[in-house]
């Protein structure tokens, strides 16, 4: 139907609305790019800013969270800077610098929308948490360590519950806790998962399917 040529980027494309948005690296360069659903025309380009540059798994790249959409405004996460919001003209709405972060693989893991928030799980070496960010400015609204995270990549998933709390499911290092999106407080936890978790979990009904990579030298998968 169309081919548009794109600099490299390891974050996949997500629909909204009449446009498609990922983010790529250019030379030293972080674009987030929105383009035309229909013909592929690139409607327009930002460059975000770029205070540092994380050390990366040869498999890894700058530009590999995929960026996320509430139909109204994109918002972008890159580790060698933070959040960045674009309005739907391609504005500059806000930047929440964060970090610099101490993933041994560097980041990989994409920002979620969940209701007014903007949720970002950071699983580290060291001091891991889970933040969330109001979409309306990008300040912070509510944060909360992760203790026995020390790697990851799993972007969280979504589930209301019986009682209409809307609960975030965040796999982590050995255990995976859901949160009240609204106050961060976790809500349960299960533990027995492996020691690095990449996949998001997927939800059919109540159940949740969570899969992870374990080393078979100290710990079964």
């Amino acid at each position: 139907i169309w081919r548009t040529s794109l600099p490299p980027g390891h974050s996949s494309p997500i629909l909204s609305r009449d446009r498609i948005f990922l983010t790529s690296v250019d030379k030293k360069n972080l674009y987030l790019v929105a383009l035309d659903r229909q013909t592929g025309r690139i409607v327009w380009r930002r460059e975000s800013p770029r205070t540092r540059a994380e050390h990366l798994h040869k498999l890894n790249s700058p530009a590999s969270a995929t960026p996320a959409s509430d139909g109204a405004r994109v918002y972008a996460f890159y580790g060698d800077y933070g959040l960045v919001c674009y309005g739907w003209d391609g504005r500059e709405r806000w930047q929440t610098p964060l970090g610099p972060f101490s993933n041994v693989y560097g980041m990989g893991v994409s920002p979620i929308v969940a209701g007014d928030n903007i949720v970002l799980v950071v699983d580290q070496s060291r001091d891991s948490y889970i933040a969330a960010f109001k979409k309306r400015d990008g300040s912070l609204r509510w944060k909360k360590l992760r203790p026995d995270a020390i790697s990851g990549s799993s972007v969280p998933a979504l589930y209301r519950d019986s009682r209409g709390r809307l609960q975030i499911i965040a796999p982590s290092s050995r255990r995976m806790d859901a949160y009240d999106a609204g106050t961060g407080k976790v809500l349960w936890h299960v533990t027995g998962l492996p020691g690095e978790m990449k996949s998001q979990p997927i939800l059919d009904g109540s159940r949740i399917f969570v899969n992870g990579y374990a080393s078979p030298d100290n710990e079964a998968g």
